[in-house]
């Protein structure tokens, strides 16, 4: 949990339903979540859509009726939807805040889960998955990274709106959607993706549960893909023998044989029950995250308007010094042979006139890859902020507001290994690139 920072919105409302805003707990694929609380003091995780998504009229109709959809689901295994407003300038949706492990950072922290823990594990997600089938939903993306352990059992979280975010992303970047390392074949085919795709990827993250690994790992996403695609998982690993026949049985490559929510949930039932509690540092973890939301951080306080002359001033030598261009470093120097390097003094600045105000907007950091991110810091006209031991893929939005003429931005990573790739977009449009494969440091500079 963060503290908000300065220029991160204080509340949403709706139809007079109003939420305050307390902490940032994270950011997905679809936009940043914020630790919220409602008049009566129910506290919720709010998710604020990004601003590609929000300018789509067909992402917000879609958005509407998943989230009224996602309504309908029952069931104690998920995260009920308490509120949305899809016509709000920012589109938002809240769900009941879990104080919860994500089961990817529980694994990649503690290790792979004891076989008893898992069944339980297996229990919930099914149940959950029952329930979301259902209500005539099919997750697309249940992950490690969307099944949170809290201390009351595993629920599942992003289902229903995962359709709509789907059916953007392919049209704005043409690549099936969802984690590679946990897709169905089906679905990293491009083909329509079903309950039996979430049967798969149920059984794919039970094997990351038993194990610690991603059963489709690969030095990069496209590497991934192609062994989803044509590839079995490696199950020796699991060693329990019931959960080894369950998951494969569930990661059958042919859609039809593979067994639905509800068998399994019975097949479950019929089994020696788990261990209903989870290993002492998760439920520790789970313990301190509950007092954190009880007293959440201090919030940033918000960004005072400068004078429109004096900003100008102020920028206009980071501009100079940085160029006019993206500056892209790997490692070993600029990702990019064609990046323009800064010059090694900046002449005087310009006068305040010279400069043309832009308009207000949005400068958004992405991450993706299965490397090891130590650290990063984003710095965005002099304010900075660390992320340590980063989970990807990863991503953060930072508004720019209409009063500041120019902004510079540096982004730094810290690499343990593997590959990480990196992208800078401004108001949605890419304004920087490149990937870092190894240890080391990595990054980008620009100015807009």
């Amino acid at each position: 949990m963060q503290a908000l920072e300065r220029d991160d919105p204080r509340s949403v409302e709706v139809s007079g339903r109003a939420y305050r805003l307390l902490a940032r707990l994270g950011a997905g694929g679809m936009g940043t979540v914020y630790l919220g609380r409602s008049a009566a003091g129910r506290a919720v995780a709010v998710k604020l859509v990004h601003a590609e998504f929000a300018a789509d009229p067909a992402f917000r109709e879609r958005f509407r009726r998943e989230a009224e959809l996602s309504g309908t689901v029952g069931g104690g295994f998920t995260a009920p939807v308490v509120d949305a407003d899809p016509d709000a300038p920012v589109p938002w949706l809240a769900t009941e805040f879990l104080p919860s492990v994500p089961l990817r950072e529980a694994v990649r922290s503690w290790g792979a889960l004891p076989p008893g823990v898992v069944r339980y594990l297996a229990a919930g997600v099914a149940d959950a998955l029952v329930e979301i089938h259902r209500a005539g939903i099919v997750h697309r993306d249940l992950t490690p990274a969307n099944v949170l352990l809290t201390a009351d059992g595993p629920r599942v979280i992003d289902f229903g709106i995962a359709r709509a975010l789907d059916a953007a992303t392919i049209t704005t970047s043409g690549a099936p959607p969802g984690a590679p390392g946990f897709m169905s074949p089906e679905q990293a085919a491009g083909e329509p993706a079903g309950p039996p795709s979430d049967v798969f990827t149920f059984g794919a993250t039970l094997l990351y549960a038993c194990t610690g690994r991603e059963p489709f790992g690969g030095d990069s996403w496209h590497e991934q893909l192609l062994r989803v695609r044509s590839e079995r998982p490696r199950l020796d690993r699991v060693p329990d023998e019931s959960l080894r026949a369950l998951i494969a049985d569930c990661m059958e490559r042919e859609p039809s044989r593979r067994p639905t929510a509800e068998r399994i949930a019975e097949r479950l039932a019929a089994e020696p029950s788990g261990t209903a509690a989870w290993p002492g540092p998760i439920a520790a973890e789970i313990d301190r995250r509950r007092r954190e939301a009880a007293n959440p951080p201090v919030p940033a306080a918000r960004r005072p308007r400068v004078p429109r002359g004096a900003a100008v001033v102020a920028v206009a030598v980071v501009a100079v010094a940085v160029a006019a261009v993206a500056v892209l470093q790997g490692r070993d120097g600029p990702a990019d042979p064609a990046a323009v390097s800064a010059p090694p003094s900046a002449p005087t600045a310009a006068p305040a006139t010279s400069a043309s105000p832009a308009p207000a907007g949005e400068l958004r950091f992405e991450l993706s890859g299965d490397g090891d991110v130590t650290s990063l810091t984003y710095t965005v006209n002099g304010e900075s902020t660390t992320v340590e031991n980063v989970d990807l893929p990863w991503e953060t939005t930072v508004p720019v507001p209409g009063s500041v003429p120019r902004t510079a931005y540096e982004l730094e990573i810290v690499s343990g290994g593997g590959e990480i790739h990196w992208s800078v977009f401004v108001n949605g449009r890419p304004n920087g690139r490149g990937t870092l494969v190894g240890q080391g440091n990595g990054g980008a500079r620009g100015v807009f």
